[in-house]
């Protein structure tokens, strides 16, 4: 056997077996994507793009697999933004007030009311979102409502259970004013008006 280098100097081959370098002759016969395939494989090792941590963790690692040819890019990253999300509704990206939990699994938190009609219950499907009071309908309980050109806040309740405001049974709406406290299962609420007297969003 004797082992000699091909006419390139790129390969090794025994050539009482072959006539020609077996490895030259196999990439003349590629394709011109074959051969950039197979110089990438095997003659060269190629960096990946730099990739910062937080671009990683914002987008998944699965995302940031193209091909090699491809170049990665994020350009203007600026974690230290914060993006509005409007409603498409015109007005309800204005608050108007708030539903504070007073009693109840959920206390000391604060929700948000918005123009028009705020539906309350357990389900992410609601505009005010009580997860931990086991005792409130998934749907719709009741609804906060605000109405823009009189500047006054309505309790309109649901059949899916009692509501009270300030211990009584409401069985139809009623006006809502600042420091109300309205009970539903397990938990109690005050509500706290932002738009009031003779101030509101023009």
């Amino acid at each position: 056997m004797s082992v000699v280098r091909c006419e390139k100097g790129l390969h090794f081959y025994d050539n009482e077996k072959f006539d020609e370098c077996p490895h030259c002759a196999r990439e003349m016969n590629m394709s011109e994507g074959e051969r950039m395939g197979s110089d990438i494989n095997y003659q060269s090792t190629m960096a990946a793009p730099d990739i910062d941590a937080d671009v990683i963790n914002t987008v998944g690692l699965i995302d940031l697999m193209p091909s090699i040819e491809e170049k990665f890019r994020v350009d203007n990253v600026d974690d230290n933004v914060t993006i509005a999300f409007h409603s498409p509704i015109k007005g309800n990206d204005f608050i108007v007030g708030w539903l504070v939990c007073i009693e109840g699994p959920e206390k000391g938190r604060d929700y948000r009311i918005f123009h028009g009609i705020n539906k309350l219950g357990r389900s992410d499907d609601m505009d005010i979102v009580i997860k931990d009071d086991m005792t409130i309908s998934r749907e719709k309980v009741c609804s906060v409502v605000y109405d823009m050109k009189t500047n006054k806040y309505y309790l309109m309740p649901a059949v899916n259970g009692f509501i009270y405001v300030n211990g009584e049974i409401v069985q139809e709406s009623i006006e809502l004013k600042t420091g109300d406290n309205i009970s539903m299962g397990q938990s109690t609420f005050q509500f706290v008006a932002f738009c009031r007297d003779d101030w509101k969003w023009e």
